[in-house]
């Protein structure tokens, strides 16, 4: 049984990794392909580029690796927190970054480039996250869709908390099969035929699987049931991502991410604590959030300074650093201990109204930290 308090550090590493192929991939992905290439170079270096090529293609396995932290990391939040409580505070962690970047892109977009500002039928479905019931337009260079996902999942989790299936928690993995096989035969969602298309159907059982391994980790479910579960979801995945998304199907990202996660959850106890890998890790939300659509702004400001000691490139990866960081120590941390008090209140509220034994019905599920049916 693994610990419920304290920080899982394996998480952490997974946490850079996974924003370092988004970013290369999105930003350096040109360089490394002129590398594999350079027929001048020699040919331990071509192929080391070409070995490096499925971890950061599209920023692909650096988004499976997300997603998977996030079934994982859930999971073992919502054993110690309420469903209401779960979601204030996830609502504060994700909100107030991403409202601001949304807000950064329009007014630069606005002022360097003259792009009209969003009609308020785009603006507000895209500040909700729920564009995707909408057809609304992918914000923040095309990042957003993995957002909007993730606060699917955030419901769906603190549903499956508040009527009690964490206390059933033997049936969870098979549960997640099979709503896994059945987005594999719904329709298609966003279903404009679009480099995103069929995503949520693709990429959701990613998170149903991080929540499978943590249940298997735990032994809040049996561990067969949970790896059966996953090898279905992850064929089903290359099955449907093989038939809507042809062009992915010629590179191993997904396997090589899951093999990644499962490999560094192998050996996370032998796994140090750095201070350098806690700042890399703390600042992932805010360089996945920026990193895209401000590239090219900060490109443009480097170009008018014209400083020549150093490369392009670094230069603009440094201010996008250190822009992230500064994000990261303002909006994103006062959000998130915004989103504590808010919680805070909320028990106060519910400890006034209901008393120290009662319970809200749905709203403050009694599971027990560490009860396991597994």
């Amino acid at each position: 049984m693994i610990e419920i308090k304290g920080r899982i550090v394996f998480l952490d590493y997974l946490r850079i990794f996974a924003f370092l192929s988004v970013l290369i991939g999105h930003e350096f992905s040109g360089n490394i392909a002129a590398l594999s290439g350079d027929q001048s170079l020699h040919i331990t270096l071509r192929c080391l580029a070409d070995i490096l090529t499925p971890f950061y293609i599209g920023g692909a396995a650096g988004v499976v690796v997300f997603f998977l932290i996030s079934g994982y990391i859930i999971t073992h939040v919502l054993r110690t927190e309420k469903p209401v409580e779960f979601l204030i505070k996830r609502a504060f962690r994700i909100y107030p970054l991403f409202i601001v970047a949304i807000l950064l892109e329009e007014f630069l977009g606005f002022i360097v480039n003259g792009a009209p500002l969003s009609p308020f039928s785009i603006f507000i479905p895209r500040l909700l996250l729920i564009g995707d019931f909408f057809g609304t337009p992918l914000a923040l260079a095309g990042v957003e869709w993995t957002l909007r996902v993730e606060i699917l999942f955030y419901l769906f989790m603190a549903g499956m908390k508040a009527i009690g299936l964490f206390r059933k928690s033997d049936w969870l993995p098979l549960l997640l099969l099979v709503i896994s096989m059945t987005l594999y035969a719904l329709p298609k969602v966003p279903n404009s035929l679009h480099w995103n298309y069929g995503y949520f159907n693709l990429y959701t059982p990613f998170l149903f699987m991080g929540t499978c391994i943590y249940l298997a980790e735990t032994k809040m479910a049996k561990k067969t049931t949970c790896i059966v579960s996953v090898a279905v979801m992850f064929l089903f995945f290359l099955h449907l991502i093989s038939e809507i998304q042809p062009l992915w199907k010629e590179t191993h990202y997904a396997v090589l991410a899951l093999i990644l996660f499962l490999s560094l959850l192998s050996i996370k106890n032998t796994i140090k604590d750095f201070t350098a890998v806690r700042f890399l890790s703390s600042i992932t939300y805010s360089v996945y959030l920026f990193h895209k659509f401000l590239w090219d702004y900060l490109l443009l400001i480097i170009n008018k300074i014209n400083f020549s000691l150093m490369p392009i490139n670094f230069q603009v990866l440094s201010s996008l650093l250190l822009f992230c960081y500064l994000a990261h120590r303002t909006i994103e941390r006062y959000g998130i201990k915004l989103g504590q008090r808010m919680a805070s209140y909320y028990r106060e509220w519910i400890r006034s109204s209901y008393g120290q034994s009662s319970q809200d019905h749905f709203l403050v599920c009694q599971d027990k930290p560490g009860a396991s049916n597994g």
